[in-house]
This record gives C-alpha cells, sequence and structure tokens, in this order.
C-alpha cells in the first residue's frame, strides 16, 4: 500500500511543484499617451518569419532574471531598433499578462512595483543596459493602512500599472525600466540562496523636447 501511495502522490506532488513554478508573467503591451504599442511576446514573436521588433526588449520568458539580468531582464541588455516618441508629462500604462490566462499576477507572488529611467547616452538601439544609470520614475511597496502590496493594486487596476513621463525630461533617448519584485522567494535564514524575484521590462523612449524648452 505504502508503495502504491507514492507513485499516487509522486505526480500529484510533482504537478504541484511545476504550478507554483509557472506562474509568473510579463508586460506585454504599453500606452504611451494614449496610443497602444505590442510588448516583446516571449513564447510567439521568437518563431515568427520575419522576428518582429517591439517597443519593448526582448525577454526570455515570463520567469524572473537572475542578478545579473536585473537590469532588462534576460535577453534584455541588448537592444530593439524600435524607439517609442514620448513628450514630458504624458502618462505611460504597462499591462502585464500572467503565465496563467485567467490571473495577471500570481496572488502569492507579492511585492514592490517600480519604474525607472535611464539616458542612453546617444542611440538606445545600440545601448546596453548593463551600462545604464537608472534614476527613479515612481516606487511603491507596502500599504499599511490598506495592507495591501503593490502587485495587488496593480492586479486591482485591470493588470496595469501607470507612470507619468518626468515633466522636466531633457532630449534624448532614454531606457524605461517597469518592473515588479516578487518577495514570496526570500529566506530570511538563507537570503543567499533565496532572493526576491525581478520581472524587468524595459521599452526605447525619445523625448523631443522638455517642457523648459518649449
Amino acid at each position: 500500500m505504502a508503495v502504491l501511495l507514492f507513485f499516487v502522490c509522486g505526480p500529484l506532488l510533482l504537478l504541484s511543484a511545476i504550478e507554483s513554478v509557472a506562474g509568473h508573467g510579463f508586460a506585454y503591451e504599453v500606452s504611451i499617451g494614449g496610443q497602444d504599442s505590442p510588448g516583446w511576446y516571449p513564447f510567439d514573436d521568437p518563431y515568427q518569419d520575419p522576428v518582429p521588433q517591439r517597443v519593448i526588449r526582448k525577454i526570455k520568458d515570463d520567469g524572473p532574471g537572475e542578478y545579473s539580468d536585473m537590469n532588462c531582464g534576460i535577453g534584455g541588455d541588448t537592444g530593439t531598433s524600435v524607439v517609442a516618441d514620448v513628450a514630458p508629462g504624458p502618462q505611460v500604462i504597462f499591462k502585464w499578462q500572467g503565465s496563467k490566462k485567467w490571473q495577471c499576477w500570481p496572488a502569492d507572488h507579492q511585492g514592490p512595483v517600480s519604474t525607472y529611467m535611464a539616458s542612453c547616452d546617444g542611440d538606445c538601439t545600440s545601448f546596453l543596459a548593463s551600462n545604464a544609470k537608472w534614476f527613479k520614475v515612481d516606487a511603491r511597496g507596502y500599504d499599511p493602512n490598506t495592507k495591501k502590496w503593490a502587485t495587488d493594486q496593480l492586479e486591482a487596476n485591470n493588470c496595469t500599472w501607470t507612470s507619468t513621463i518626468p515633466a522636466h525630461l531633457e532630449t534624448g533617448q532614454y531606457l524605461m525600466r517597469h518592473e515588479i519584485v516578487a518577495l514570496h522567494s526570500i529566506d530570511k535564514f538563507h537570503s543567499a540562496y533565496n532572493p526576491p524575484q525581478f520581472y524587468p521590462s524595459c521599452m526605447q523612449v525619445v523625448s523631443p523636447f522638455s517642457k523648459d524648452q518649449s
């Protein structure tokens, strides 16, 4: 009976483990000043002919990046040929999609949500994200009043996060890095082995002018 129980429970335990690992997500679309642009879709775009160029840089899949890939995710260090026009001040809406069709972000992957920008020092299409010097656009973590994490807010807002381009942005091309940091994986006793999970997406934008110059 014990042997039979092992063979029955074993696959179920394995399936449960796979389910828990597979629950991730990525920014699949971005809206800039009301104009929607598709992001990189890692499960379809690599197999198209020709491979499409997106405003959001490539990522390997919907899983987390390692510390070496914290800037723009696995595969996002190098640029894409698309650079979106932005004017200082408008809103940018990031739209998220989860591994599971019925949820945009797994409920147990709670944590902060933030957006950063960095000058490409010229052309973003050839700029390496590993050379970026980021400045913060917005960030939100845990709200003690509502007892909710920023990821809960993202899910409540129809799987979207809204950031605003800084009003006094200088002319030039920029990387805009939007990310979720999932804290469920942290082991307080062995943090080096179980660090937070980073889910960044980077898009390339060009600011033609600042409000100070208009």
